[in-house]
């Protein structure tokens, strides 16, 4: 059977991106189009991975340096070229995918947008919501991360029937894959130890963790705490675990490699999310998958789909340093006599490159099913959006 010709666009591609353009094109023939090869959140440079079907706008500087007009030039030819049967969307905050729904309209091509957004994430406020039920209003189907999605999508007015789940995974078999014990033992590391991996920034919470584990280790001595990533806040937790006198036992890795941050996983004994907001938290795939328990906040938008009775670790309230201590010692105790390996990865098998595969490919062919052709006034009504966008 022939394959639905698509193009998913996306900002800077990571190698998880890279991963799930194979996973796309198992149902699909889907093109990439990478807004930049450097990233203008934290200037990183994309995956160095080739992949042929990758189309890149701009190589020399992020995104956002770029004006519209340019932009949309370059992302008009590129579209006309790849002709694509339906235009799959980053979010709704991206001017090169605002554009790209703006081509679609005028070419009649079929929409779906990517959405990770949760009501929780950020305060909303009411004028903005409206004009997010003007583009989805546009657009004919969605591909969303779980539950927490779908809900937001539906409460914004989307067709709960044109929403598939699924397109916040990692590439399960790389953590599943056994790392050698010697490659454990060069990274020098604790025997057991709490893991939490981030960007060293407010939201993700980390003095409520450094907190719960200064009280954790006064009565477990032998348990340490592990930190890799980096941010701006690092020599701040870095003085904080000074005045908790926590040197040895608080350890700060750095920004790590992929198969490094593997080898990290597979000598943890569980790992920690304690964001204030976090749409999904791939961290958590990535842990389940290494075969560890995972305790998270309940902001943490794969809670619901990822933990939520699935006995592999434990939510809790991300203001209080005493709720996540209490977590932690239960999950020292069931460390004692549960192996979490067989049923983690079992829950995260739910989550793998069939689902990403099999939804992304429903969603296209019911965004085209179902596609309307919008009305002149409408495409106007976007032009004019983009126009007023800074």
């Amino acid at each position: 059977m022939k394959k639905i010709r698509a193009v998913a666009l996306n900002d800077t591609m990571g190698s998880y991106h890279h991963f799930r353009l194979i996973c796309a094109n198992d149902s699909l023939d889907c093109t990439a189009i990478q807004f930049s090869s450097i990233d203008h959140t934290n200037l990183w440079q994309g995956s160095p991975e080739e992949n042929k079907q990758i189309i890149t706008l701009f190589d020399d500087k992020p995104i956002t340096e770029f004006s519209k007009a340019k932009i949309r030039d370059r992302l008009f030819k590129v579209l006309d070229e790849v002709d694509p049967e339906v235009v799959i969307l980053s979010g709704w905050d991206a001017i090169p995918s605002l554009i790209a729904l703006l081509w679609a309209m005028e070419n009649n091509k079929p929409t779906v947008i990517i959405s990770e957004s949760q009501e929780h994430d950020f305060p909303r406020y009411r004028i903005k919501e409206c004009f997010k039920n003007f583009l989805l209003d546009l657009i004919d189907s969605a591909f969303v991360g779980g539950i927490n999605q779908r809900n937001y999508l539906v409460k914004l007015g989307f067709d709960n029937d044109m929403i598939f789940e699924g397109c916040d995974i990692v590439d399960n078999k790389f953590f599943m894959r056994p790392s050698r014990k010697e490659d454990i033992e060069n990274l020098k590391l604790p025997e057991n130890y709490f893991l939490t991996s981030c960007r060293f920034v407010e939201k993700k919470n980390l003095k409520i963790l450094i907190e719960a584990f200064s009280s954790l280790e006064s009565v477990h001595t032998e348990w340490s705490l592990v930190l890799a990533g980096d941010g701006p806040l690092r020599r701040e937790l870095e003085s904080l675990v000074l005045e908790y006198n926590l040197s040895d036992k608080v350890h700060f890795l750095g920004y790590l490699d992929y198969l490094t941050m593997k080898n990290v996983y597979a000598g943890a004994s569980c790992f920690v999310l304690p964001s204030t907001t976090e749409q999904w938290g791939l961290v958590i795939n990535e842990a389940l998958a290494s075969g560890i328990p995972v305790i998270c906040s309940k902001n943490v938008g794969s809670a619901p789909n990822l933990l939520s009775g699935q006995h592999v670790g434990y939510v809790f309230d991300p203001l209080s340093s005493t709720d996540l201590l209490g977590k932690m010692e239960k999950i020292i105790s069931e460390l004692k006599h549960t192996d979490f390996t067989s049923v983690a990865q079992e829950v995260i098998s739910k989550w793998d490159r069939n689902k990403y595969s099999d939804s992304i490919n429903k969603a296209s062919k019911l965004g085209i099913k179902e596609y309307k052709k919008r009305s002149f006034v409408k495409i106007l009504s976007l032009k004019l959006y983009i126009f007023l966008l800074k």
